[in-house]
């Protein structure tokens, strides 16, 4: 019988569970999935038991099958909602929809010779002996493995970049954007001050906004840039083949803006161009240089960002009217000091040549999930850190491993046992963290891992 441990009971593993279940045919297998937190399939982006958290791709597109796009969105008819293919339904609800789906694998759909197992504990290392594969967790028992997978997920985020950092031992400093425990502590007159402006902090205003928060809020990046608002409907011809052969960033950027202007006029737009990109990208980080992927890293890709990963237009009114009501300010700058002093922050920062000052009550982190694996806080990375089964790949955005997902440790050579999905890819393959791209990840891993 093929052993198959999943490390992380997020999207990554419980889609790549699913896969494994229905893709199983004849070959016995066992797969063990380990996970410590209450929410199994879920993981934190679908683990919020709030209504205002939005997705941010329409239900139609939201399928946890790679080959049925609006699997989800069926889910939603048969569980009774009402919502348009185009909804963007609150994030809680597909995570019930990846239980289902986790569960019906476990119960349900799963042929005889496959069995999965949910195991509530925590993996904190990886042990090979005598070509065994051990994996170790925290209560102190093994599980022997054929292959083991690290889908990780999103970690918490690095703390704000500032030279002292006492302020983290504050109890109204919140590493985590996503908990419970900091919406319930936050007085509806508090100050709140947020670092970041992407789709995080737009969670963190809508939930505020909804439960009638009065107190000011600010939100910095260095740009100072929300993410652009989705209209649909707009589609444009791929033209890849354009593409195929640049391998400088700045001629790149040149034919996209190019093929905009011929959008616009011809009643597209540049969401039309973007999308009409989407299938071909990862390709195209793969084809470029590596100093090409640093120059995209460093100058262009939180404008990427802003137009890749776009909010609903439900959120964007929102904020909108946050902002003409002078309750919500998005500042364009540089933290260069965050001081706790008794019961508020004392923050500077630097724009424009300018130093500016703002004291808050709250200090919220939203700046994204750690990507640096060095700096990871697990047992388990710094454990695999050590023994050289893991590194960074070359921009320290994920793990170093091949496209399919083996990882590359110090040794340089790809692992036959060792592999990974998600989001530890997106060095590799930089598209590589929303659901349409880990449901094919997801399948094809399977797929893999059941012919190896």
């Amino acid at each position: 019988m093929k052993k198959i441990t999943i490390i992380g009971g997020g999207a990554s593993g419980t889609l790549l569970a699913v896969n494994l279940v229905r893709n199983a045919g004849q070959t016995p297998i066992k797969v063990n999935l380990i996970e410590k937190r209450a929410n199994v399939g879920r993981g934190v982006a679908f683990g919020t038991e709030y209504e205002t958290h939005l997705l941010n791709v329409p239900a139609a597109k939201m399928g946890g099958v790679h080959d049925d796009v609006e699997h989800f969105y069926k889910w939603l008819g048969g569980k009774g909602y009402s919502y348009e293919p185009n909804s963007f339904v609150p994030r809680k609800i597909f995570g019930m929809y990846l239980g289902d789906l986790l569960q019906e694998s476990k119960n349900g759909s799963a042929p005889p010779n496959a069995k999965l197992n949910l195991i509530d504990d925590e993996a904190i290392d990886l042990i090979e002996r005598n070509g065994v594969l051990n994996v170790a967790l925290s209560s102190g028992t093994e599980i022997v493995s054929d292959h083991a997978v690290l889908a990780f997920g999103n970690f918490l985020p690095p703390h704000p970049s500032v030279e002292d950092q006492a302020f983290i031992t504050s109890n109204t400093y919140f590493q985590n954007p996503w908990t419970t425990e900091m919406y319930e502590s936050l007085g509806a007159d508090d100050s709140v001050f947020i670092v970041g402006t992407g789709l995080s902090m737009v969670d963190v205003a809508m939930h505020l906004n909804a439960h009638d928060h009065r107190g000011k809020i600010h939100a910095i990046s260095t740009r100072g840039l929300l993410p652009a608002v989705h209209e649909l409907g707009f589609t444009y011809p791929a033209f890849y083949d354009e593409l195929k052969p640049i391998r400088e960033i700045t001629a790149m950027l040149k034919a996209v803006r190019r093929h905009i202007a011929v959008a616009e006029a011809n009643g597209s737009n540049w969401r039309g161009v973007i999308d009409s990109l989407r299938p071909v990208t990862q390709q195209i980080w793969l084809d470029l240089p590596l100093a090409e992927k640093k120059y995209f890293k460093q100058h262009l890709s939180r404008y990427w960002n802003v137009a890749r990963h776009r909010m609903p237009a439900k959120a964007a009114e929102v904020l909108n009217r946050m902002q003409e009501a002078g309750q919500l300010e998005i500042l364009k700058g540089r933290l260069r000091k965050i001081e706790f002093d008794r019961d508020q922050f004392d923050i500077e920062y630097s724009a424009d040549g300018m130093t500016n000052q703002i004291h808050a009550d709250v200090l919220i982190n939203c700046i994204g999930s750690e990507s640096n694996f060095s700096n990871v806080d697990s047992p388990l990375v710094k454990n695999l850190m050590s023994h050289g089964s893991i590194r960074n790949d070359d921009l320290a955005m994920g793990l170093d491993a091949t496209p399919d997902g083996s990882i590359i440790g110090t040794n340089g050579a790809p692992s036959a046992t060792l592999h990974t999905l998600g989001t530890a890819l997106r060095g590799v393959l930089w598209e590589s963290t929303a659901i349409p791209e880990i449901r094919v990840q997801a399948n094809k891993l399977a797929l893999k891992l059941l012919r190896s």
